[in-house]
């Protein structure tokens, strides 16, 4: 082995990714046989990982999303606006090594090595509280003083593989390490071995508040110069994630500080927990439960929820929503399994004061949900989050009865992910209509007046009237608040203008008539709605109308539909001719569905559930095709309305294999309203199954 200042001092790529000197992989002596590790090196801090590993750096790679789904190695602190995806789930053995803040206290259950010390000791070595906080979040957290870094690392069912390589670890000489990387960071040796947890900086707790309008949920916490920005759109709450084991993101930017900005623009929290899945949900790198002790691991994620939220502010009261993805309702071990589970979050978070949420799929775990809503022995969630793709926001589900979690308990997911920009930021968000409860500050009005919650959108018949409202929250002075709605042509607004005072930490409702004409062609429609204080500008935003049913589909849309067992390949025959499309546009072979996609161009549709499971994660293990677009995880599944072509590797996923929803699904996709995972099965219909039907091959009908 080469002598290390000599490998610091050579520069070399790794994955594509220039490694200056100092911050560099080093490999073995002349003639030696290359290992199966790299040694990587930032602020003269050094570990051993695969050398399969890609190597990021994020000073010079800003936006790159800090993924702990996928194995790999960030370098860096994360930038203020990464790039990451609406919603990512799982976990895999993945390390981040940052500069330490000597002004910013460790994240809670953050393990603090004494000086001069690197590497990880024994597992017997760490304390009880950051083996309870690693095993309920699956995350690794160390601060390093001696080289000014805290490292994370995550993994999935077994810690071994992140231990050994922190175990790895070794100082070098900080003189190595580059200038774009930064100086080494004088960090005071702590010697306590959990430090404090962070505390918020806001004036006033969070807690319970019943939301109103649209909200947006992302992966990681944007910067708080984006939120600003996000003031000139529809949106005034916003979904924050404060953990768990299958959270593939990190905090980034949430903070208390950031907290404490935002809720000062009036800005209002969902906060989220993604722990362990259903026993039977189908991804890999997922931590799920274990059958047996459903209910326990219930009471565990709440616990580490409960902990996680007091640290950052959240008080008694608050809701904390559990995300439960979707899962297959064919096994019943399994649906029992998810509602012990939930059980046990439920019970543990009332027992600590908390509000019980439950986010999950219209057609699995709230369906699931409300068939346990009357039996008095379990203990149900006070709130549901329903992940309904209806395109349309609406509170009504048909999946539940209007008593089963009725108005002020319930927040709905009409769209998935997708890009918006607004004030000139763009992020990638799921949308969310909300009338339940979220988290805000106690006094219920930020530091300075503002528009508390956004205007309702609302769906209006042509002629008929349809009602939203407009939320102004007082600051700790008197305030005169001016707002005025401009309407297009075709849509008249009463109240289109006006003025109200709001007293100090006082809320005043101004509410806004819409009234599509006769004739005004269905669509939606944005009535630009404005509010300002003074010569302050308060909210440039909009009230999103829909009117009529936005159902007549475009044309010219190149379509290729790609079924996997033989009902379903009837299916997509009968579709494309009622649709009078090309014979050439079905196909019941695997991989040429999945070149389709990985090239772009095409609307592949998958129809019936083998199809959707083939194309999302691969699941029976079928051969991949060559390309760029052959990646073991599978192709990922449009989880917003399209009404273009979408980009390369993105397939929209169709529903239960009957002709009936099938053709509306298409249909819907077509038009740019999509029902997604939440339609409606048919009367009588079978349940789609998550079973691998059929093969890759082209099946004849």
């Amino acid at each position: 082995m080469t002598k290390l200042a000599a490998v610091f001092a050579a520069a070399a790529t790794v994955c594509g990714v220039l490694i200056p000197a100092g911050l560099a992989t080093a490999g073995p002596a002349d003639g030696a046989v290359a290992p199966a590790t790299k040694l990587v090196s930032y602020h003269g801090y050094a570990l051993r990982v695969p050398s399969s590993w890609p190597v990021y750096n994020l000073a010079s790679d800003p936006t790159r999303c800090v993924l702990l789904s996928t194995s790999a190695v960030y370098l860096g602190r994360p930038g203020a606006d990464q790039r990451c995806p609406a919603r990512a789930i799982g976990r895999a053995t993945a390390i981040l090594v940052q500069p330490a803040s000597p002004a910013t206290a460790p994240p809670p259950g953050t393990a603090v090595l004494r000086s001069p010390a690197a590497a990880l000791p024994a597992a017997a070595g760490l304390p009880s509280g950051i083996a309870a906080a690693s095993s309920a979040d699956h995350l690794l957290r160390l601060a390093v003083p001696s080289a000014g870094v805290l490292v994370t690392a995550s993994y999935a069912d077994s810690a071994a593989p992140a231990r050994a390589i922190l175990a790895s670890a070794r100082l070098t000489d900080p003189a190595t390490a580059p200038a774009a990387a930064g100086a080494p960071v004088a960090v005071r040796a702590v010697t306590p071995a959990v430090p404090p947890p962070v505390q918020p900086a806001a004036t006033a707790p969070l807690v319970r508040k019943v939301g109103r309008g649209l909200a947006f949920d992302t992966c990681t916490a944007p910067s708080t110069d984006t939120m600003t920005a996000w003031l000139a759109s529809p949106y005034r709450i916003t979904g924050t994630y404060l953990g768990g084991a299958n959270w593939a993101c990190g905090y980034g930017n949430f903070s208390a500080e950031w907290i404490s900005a935002v809720t000062a623009q009036g800005w209002r929290f969902i906060p989220i927990w993604v722990g362990r899945q259903a026993p039977c949900f189908a991804h890999k790198g997922v931590v799920k439960i274990t059958h047996g002790q459903a209910y326990q691991q219930g009471r565990d994620d709440a616990t580490a929820a409960i902990t996680t939220a007091r640290a950052f502010g959240y008080g008694k009261g608050t809701p904390l929503y559990f995300d439960m993805e979707s899962y297959p309702r064919n096994n019943p071990a399994c649906t029992k399994d998810v509602l012990t589970f939930l059980g046990g979050w439920t019970r543990r978070l009332h027992g600590a004061g908390y509000k019980s949420g439950v986010y999950s799929s219209a057609g699995s775990g709230i369906t699931d949900l409300a068939g346990r809503y009357t039996v008095k022995a379990y203990a149900r969630p006070d709130d549901v989050w329903i992940a309904d793709w209806a395109g349309r926001p609406s509170l009504s589900s048909p999946y539940l009865t209007a008593s089963e979690w009725p108005a002020n308990h319930r927040l709905v997911q009409f769209y998935g992910g997708h890009a918006e920009t607004w004030g000139g930021v763009t992020v990638n968000v799921d949308s969310d209509m909300t009338r339940g409860p979220v988290a805000s500050t106690a006094a219920g009005s930020p530091a300075r007046a503002a528009m508390a919650t956004s205007p309702d959108a609302v769906h209006a018949a042509p002629g008929k009237s349809a009602t939203a409202r407009l939320t102004f929250t007082g600051a700790a002075t008197r305030a005169v608040i001016h707002w005025q709605a401009t309407a297009p042509d075709g849509l008249t607004v009463r109240a289109a203008q006006g003025s109200r005072t709001v007293r100090p930490h006082r809320t005043v409702g101004v509410k806004l008539t819409v009234r599509p004409s006769a004739t005004l062609p269905p669509g939606r429609y944005d009535v630009a709605v404005s509010a300002t204080s003074g010569s302050r500008v308060l909210a440039q935003t909009f009230l999103l109308v829909t009117v009529g049913t936005v159902d007549a589909p475009p044309k010219g849309l190149p379509f290729l539909l790609y079924a996997a067992d033989p009902v379903s390949l009837q299916t997509a025959t009968t579709l494309a001719k009622r649709l009078d499309l090309r014979t050439t546009s079905v196909t019941g072979n695997f991989a040429q569905a999945w070149a389709a996609v990985a090239k772009g161009g095409k609307v592949v549709v998958s129809v019936g559930k083998a199809a959707a499971n083939a194309l999302a994660g691969n699941p029976c293990g079928w051969p991949l095709p060559p390309g760029p677009g052959a990646r073991a995880h599978g192709m990922f599944p449009a989880g917003r309305p399209l009404s273009a072509v979408p980009a390369a590797g993105v397939f929209e996923p169709g529903g239960a294999a009957t002709s009936k929803v099938t053709g509306r699904l298409l249909h819907y996709a077509l038009a740019g309203t999509l029902p997604g995972e939440g339609a409606v099965p048919p009367s009588g219909a079978v349940r789609p199954t998550d079973a691998c039907l059929g093969s890759p091959t082209v099946v004849s009908s």
